[in-house]
């Protein structure tokens, strides 16, 4: 559904629903979106599809450990499990997307065959289902069956992980489908002895490889992206990234936000500008790795939650703290980072975005994540309830779309998400402007943010 901002004098071409917000400081919903979701692309993966989401949930993380050649709780030589495992921490869903895929591993199995011709040999190949270093870990063992025909084993880096029981064929070991390894080749199966599979290359990905994901998030409903890329290298897809984030807020009507490290000065609220990272124990994460605990809990959040003083689960230290004039400075700057609070605990200084330069239509209120929160789960409410074409554009039509308004205003301010709400003024029709298929409405939005600076004044006596 075509969305985004519009132009009262301008209109819009296409059907939809369009949502302007604008700071107004200067003087039982049916329907309302979920959030949890987040994107964490895997830049330096060893296996998996490349160019394609996997989907995981935090009721099953591991469903996906064929296609990504590992558990989630493994910890590959690369550290790309440790980005999901750290997204999870606060997240419900998340969407793995593999940048570049290598060469396959495969081998090729000779098996002897006992026939009524006498001895002879046949040929399985196994190949890997996706290319990558790790397809050289799979192992392939043919055994013969005490009760007939032959089991075939599939080990990953010495663990089982499939066997197959009483087959005499290649076909019916084709007709598996096994989810780690394609097989080729037919007639009869006979015995063999283990066989690595070897030829599996990585293939590194390039920016090209980071532009097509970002191209990608147009297909996906999310929340927030992890974008783990880091160094000057990387200094233009960061760009596209800022670029792309903005389409999707401002040009379609997403409300989503994209974690980067070290962004500079991006000067936008759907950017979140990670600038130190913490320690897990012994194991220093970098500012890039730190992003995806950071998407997780952005997308985790409640419209009425503030990540301000959230603490980092696991986390034991700070890497690269900063002093308070350099927290003082940061936070002016927009930037998002951990800091110690008075239990020794490690937590998140400031819950902002990289929003520096306000305005009339922007205050600083629209710095606040929280705040962006309330703003875009309000939105989604509105685009759920008010799909085109739903309503007629007359009198009673008007009456039943400001009542339905009204509901979702009252959901909100029952959850404390907004304030100071008039249920008179704030959901109402242009009954002049609407007219033929367009209908324009004016709406005032007041979200609640945090108690997060807190002033005394003591007189003492």
């Amino acid at each position: 559904m075509a969305g985004g901002k519009f132009d009262k004098l301008v209109g819009k071409t296409r059907p939809g629903t369009y949502i302007n917000f604008e700071s107004g400081r200067k003087n039982d919903v049916l329907n309302a979106g979920t959030r949890g979701t987040v994107i964490i692309p895997l830049p330096n993966a060893t296996y998996g599809p490349a160019k394609k989401y996997i989907k995981l949930t935090v009721e099953s993380p591991d469903a996906e450990s064929a296609a990504l050649g590992y558990s989630i709780y493994d910890d590959d030589p690369n550290r790309q499990m440790l980005l999901i495992r750290e997204a999870f921490k606060c997240a419900t869903t998340v969407y793995v997307y593999i940048l570049s895929e290598g060469a396959k591993a495969t081998a090729k199995i000779s098996m002897p065959i006992n026939s009524e011709d006498g001895a002879s040999e046949n040929t399985l190949t196994a190949t890997a289902r996706y290319g990558g270093s790790r397809g050289n870990a799979f192992t392939v063992t043919v055994d013969a069956n005490p009760l007939g025909g032959f089991d075939v084993i599939i080990h990953l880096e010495g663990s089982k992980i499939a066997q197959y029981e009483g087959l005499n064929t290649v076909e019916e070991l084709i007709a598996v489908n096994d989810p780690y390894i394609l097989f080729s080749g037919a007639g009869a199966l006979g015995a063999a002895a283990g066989k690595n599979l070897s030829g599996g290359e990585d293939t590194p990905a390039t920016n090209k490889d980071v532009s097509s994901f970002i191209d990608s998030w147009e297909s996906v409903h999310f929340n927030t992206v992890c974008f783990p890329f880091d160094g000057e290298e990387q200094a233009s897809v960061k760009q596209a990234a800022l670029s792309k984030v903005k389409y999707m807020r401002d040009g379609m009507g997403r409300g989503v936000q994209v974690v980067i490290p070290n962004a500079g000065s991006m000067d936008y609220e759907g950017v979140i500008n990670v600038t130190n990272s913490v320690a897990l124990g012994n194991d220093e994460l970098t500012t890039a790795e730190a992003c995806a605990w950071v998407a997780g809990a952005t997308a985790g959040a409640e419209n009425t939650d503030s990540l301000t003083y959230k603490q980092y689960a696991g986390a034991t230290r700070v890497i690269g703290e900063k002093s308070n004039e350099e927290s003082v400075a940061a936070i002016n700057d927009g930037e998002f980072f951990f800091s110690v609070n008075d239990n020794d605990e490690i937590v998140v200084e400031y819950d902002i975005n990289t929003l520096v330069t306000f305005s009339d239509k922007k205050d600083k209120s629209y710095r606040k994540n929280k705040v962006i929160r309330v703003f875009d789960t309000f939105q989604e409410a509105i685009q759920l309830n008010f799909p085109p074409n739903k309503f007629n554009n007359d009198s009673d039509g008007w009456d039943i779309m400001e009542s339905m308004g009204k509901t979702i205003l009252r959901q909100f301010e029952d959850a404390h998400a907004i304030t100071n709400v008039s249920y008179d003024d704030d959901f109402l029709v242009d009954r002049v402007m609407s007219a033929d298929d367009e209908t324009y409405f004016n709406v005032g939005l007041q979200a609640v943010d945090s108690s997060e600076k807190l002033y005394f004044t003591v007189t003492t006596r």
